[in-house]
């Protein structure tokens, strides 16, 4: 069996194979991701539009992905990040409402899920308040671009310390889950805040490219010194820009 980063080397050599635009991390995101359900609604849902929400059904979540195209144009690639947790049953199906609402359809189908009931039908409804939050991740020749929902604390924000990244790949097996294989260490050089705060370009030396980078921001505050909601992303970088 081959892994994803060997995989993405297969796809150059064979235009027919298209490796997954983006990978969740086996368990860390979740083990059974399921339903598939994109923000049209403007904003009304909250600062995540045309952002996909997906449902695990073993760790009974929300995750939400961004994506963007490869240099290439030919596939994508993008960050996943943690969304919500805590459904009642696993998280199969998903479904915008009208008014903008995210219905969580829930089962645990007979072989389990970490809400403990046997199916849940939830409404996640935005309530007006905008977290701190990683918006957006974006792919660099030399690193990444992050975006905020708020401006980010510029001290904090602009401290290569208060970031970490590990990069890894997954088996690409017929075999359930997968471990993480192929595991490089590269280092944040530096960190650069944009004037309004909104933004970051993180430099990394040591970007692999067909492998899943991981960061981490404990140390990244707001403007008004809350921490991050999440402070982790797991970008699939299947090609790294020129």
């Amino acid at each position: 069996p081959a892994s994803g980063g060997r995989l993405y080397e297969e796809a150059k050599r064979i235009p027919e194979l298209l490796p997954p635009a983006l990978y969740f991390p086996y368990p860390k995101m979740g083990q059974s991701a399921a339903g598939i359900a994109c923000d049209l609604s403007g904003g009304k849902f909250g600062p995540f539009k045309t952002q996909l929400f997906v449902g695990d059904q073993t760790h009974s979540t929300v995750m939400r992905v961004f994506l963007e195209k490869t240099p290439d144009g030919k596939n994508y690639q993008g960050a996943c990040f943690p969304f919500r947790e805590g459904f009642g049953s696993g998280s199969l199906g998903l479904e915008f409402a009208s008014d903008a609402s995210l219905f969580v359809f829930g089962t645990d189908r007979g072989c389990g899920a970490r809400g403990g009931k046997p199916f849940a039908l939830e409404r996640v409804v935005w309530n007006g308040q905008v977290p701190f939050e990683i918006r957006e991740m974006r792919a660099r020749p030399d690193g990444f671009e992050l975006v905020f929902t708020r401006p980010a604390d510029a001290a904090t924000a602009g401290s290569a310390a208060n970031y970490t990244i590990e990069t890894f790949t997954m088996i690409y097996q017929s075999s359930y889950g997968s471990p993480e294989v192929d595991g490089t260490k590269p280092t944040i050089k530096s960190a650069t805040v944009a004037p309004d705060g909104l933004s970051v370009r993180v430099v990394v030396d040591g970007l692999q490219e067909g492998h899943i980078h991981e960061f981490h921001l404990p140390g990244v505050r707001s403007a008004q010194g809350q921490p991050l909601v999440h402070d982790a992303a797991y970008y699939t970088l299947n090609q790294i820009p020129k």
